[in-house]
């Protein structure tokens, strides 16, 4: 008896383990789901896809182990490794977005032109292309990751251009097939050509420069209203069961008289591709419209003159009836004299801003330019703090450039090899580099008096060149913002005559420019 309630009692604590195994695998589970959708956010899966792979597999093995009810030390693993895959992948997403980022404008032109929803098979090719450079950077091979890109932006150009026009023109098209459809071809062929040229001259347009939208839309408007207007007049024409083109010139006919009215209201076209009965109310709309301003403009008119008889009734009465013309040119002194003063007012304000607007800016300037010293000086004292003597001195130079005079950084005997000792040494000169972003470095290598005069300046160049390819290389910079250069001993600092005047002469300095 004792056996048949004490087995399904463990069994039921044991599924209770693992129901709670379960739930807290589908916790872990939720928040490595949030990470991988953070990860796709900044699209760490087209920049840096092998690992972005490896951690979808690793997500993949967790989810399953938490569907089949497996233990919590597994699911745990499998997240982890996901994870440690998603932080890999982030980084090298930095790394190939900062590598590539020539290249990025293209891809974000035809992302910002709904390519991918307008024209995805074009998009998806470029896409495509462009992951093959994201793979080539993140293994290391970034001369093949630039050439790679370097394919894949003709590709997003074409893919942007067509968005464009699918976008301008998809509506037209489609109108124009519709009309082709209904038989314009037949029955409206001269208003079917019409849209087919605006269409093509919209065409034109985005061919020459796909940013030139606004005649381009207009264009491709006129191509839709043509459209629709032939579409009605060649369901009008079949209506009546007849093949002659002469209906349609018969109705055009009637329609360009009717248009001769729209343009006295300044439209350039009636709405004829919805039927003569709402070109016609545009019309009566437009008719009503202008009766109802004269109507108000009428009103005015009389308020206006019989105020203007109150006011010459003040300033000249029993005149108003003998000579109005007088009156009335007495006011316009009045009133020419008023705007005279108006004027003068106005451009003694405009004088006095424009001084104000001149001091304000002049206070801006030396505000800014204050602040941009107390920064500079405040990063200069900061530099100073961080090199002990031993290691080298920050200083400014004439052009207020700041140097860094590294007479710590030393090298063996006609070698130019960084020694491992002098690595925390450069982290530090990368750190105060940090701190003055933007800025053109020049790497200068000196020596002392002793030795061959060309030996010392092939050295002092070699000596230069190695410290300038570790910061490029940990800066991750171009070349065009960092450069070396050798004097070998032409540029002393101290007395070549004494042990301690050669050994400052030994030196890197490192030119912060402004």
């Amino acid at each position: 008896m004792k056996t048949r309630f004490i087995l399904p009692i463990m069994l039921f604590f044991f599924i209770l383990g693992g129901l709670s195994a379960s739930v807290r695998g589908a916790s872990s589970l939720d928040e490595l789901t949030k990470v991988m959708d953070s990860a796709r956010v900044v699209e760490a899966d087209i920049f840096a896809p092998d690992a972005f792979a490896k951690a979808e597999k690793r997500y993949a093995q967790a989810k399953e182990a938490v569907d089949r009810g497996k233990n919590q030390k597994n699911i745990d693993s499998y997240a982890g490794e996901a994870r440690e895959f998603i932080e890999n992948a982030l980084k090298a997403t930095e790394v190939c977005k900062l590598t590539i980022k020539d290249y990025l404008p293209p891809r974000d032109k035809a992302r910002e032109a709904k390519a991918p929803v307008l024209v995805p098979e074009i998009y998806q090719k470029a896409e495509l292309q462009f992951i093959k450079a994201t793979q080539a950077v993140e293994s290391g091979n970034v001369k093949g990751g630039l050439q790679q890109a370097e394919k894949a932006a003709p590709l997003f150009a074409t893919a942007e251009m067509e968005a464009v026009r699918v976008e301008i023109l998809g509506s037209a098209d489609k109108l124009i097939a519709k009309a082709v459809t209904d038989g314009a071809e037949k029955f409206a062929l001269s208003t079917l050509d019409k849209a087919r040229t605006a269409r093509a001259k919209s065409n034109a347009i985005l061919t020459d420069n796909r940013y030139e939208r606004d005649e381009s839309v207009k264009q491709a408007t006129l191509a839709e209203y043509e459209a629709r207007h032939a579409s009605n007049i060649a369901q009008t024409v079949r209506s009546l069961n007849r093949n002659d083109q002469a209906w349609e010139k018969l109705m055009l006919v009637y329609e360009i008289q009717m248009n001769r009215v729209g343009n006295v209201f300044n439209k350039e076209y009636l709405p004829f591709d919805n039927g003569p009965l709402e070109a016609a109310d545009t019309l009566i709309k437009q008719f009503e419209a202008q009766r109802e301003t004269n109507r108000r403009l009428q009103a005015t008119l009389d308020e206006v003159v019989a105020k203007n008889k109150e006011t010459i009734a003040r300033l000249a009465p029993g005149q108003i009836e003998d000579e109005p013309v007088k009156l009335a040119g007495y006011l316009d002194e009045l009133v020419a004299s008023l705007h005279r003063e108006k004027r003068e007012l106005a451009e003694n304000v405009m004088t006095e801003k424009m001084k104000l607007e001149e001091l304000e800016k002049t206070h801006e300037e030396i505000s800014a330019e204050l602040d941009e010293r107390r920064d500079k000086e405040e990063k200069f004292k900061k530099a100073k703090q961080m090199l002990n003597p031993s290691e080298g001195e920050v200083l400014f130079d004439a052009a207020n450039d700041i140097i860094l005079r590294l007479s710590g950084l030393s090298f063996d005997v006609n070698k130019s090899d960084i020694k491992d000792e002098h690595i925390p040494l450069l982290q530090k000169v990368v750190e105060i580099i940090k701190m003055f972003p933007d800025s053109k470095l020049m790497v200068e290598g000196h020596t002392d008096d002793r030795g061959e005069p060309s030996a010392n300046l092939q050295l002092s160049e070699k000596r230069a060149y190695e410290v300038m390819k570790y910061l490029r290389q940990t800066l991750l910079i171009s070349s065009d913002d960092i450069q070396s250069m050798g004097f070998g001993m032409d540029k002393p600092v101290a007395s070549n005559k004494t042990a301690d005047g050669r050994a400052k002469n030994r030196r890197i300095d490192i030119i912060i420019m402004q």
